[in-house]
């Protein structure tokens, strides 16, 4: 991981990216029914990461330890647990929907 090997790595593009992913996770964890667009979001944010990363960062670093810890832990573990709240969000705004409105 020599910086001289790398001149046009735009891993600051990425990294910015992670973070955006990040936050708006963060924030559709606070009422997951409602923001479940967010959960979607953060799932495709994730699979456009795996996709740059794996296309864009493997050719120039390699397979190692370390990118495959990045792309099993970083983006791939993640869309586990997303998927997961991402359809019991999609099941609790279909069981609100099903109850009366109060008056």
């Amino acid at each position: 991981m020599t910086p001289e090997n790398i001149p046009g790595l735009e891993s600051n593009w990425f990294g910015g990216f992670g973070l955006l992913i990040g936050f708006l996770i963060f924030m559709s964890a606070f009422y997951p029914s409602s923001w479940r667009y967010l959960i979607l979001v953060g799932i495709v944010g994730k699979i456009i990461s795996f996709s740059w990363f794996f296309l864009e960062f493997i050719p120039i670093l390699g397979w190692n330890k370390r990118t495959i810890f990045h792309l099993a832990f970083n983006e791939l573990l993640w869309l586990i647990p997303l998927s997961i709240i991402y359809l019991r969000a999609i099941k609790v705004h279909a069981y609100l929907k099903t109850l009366p409105e109060e008056k």
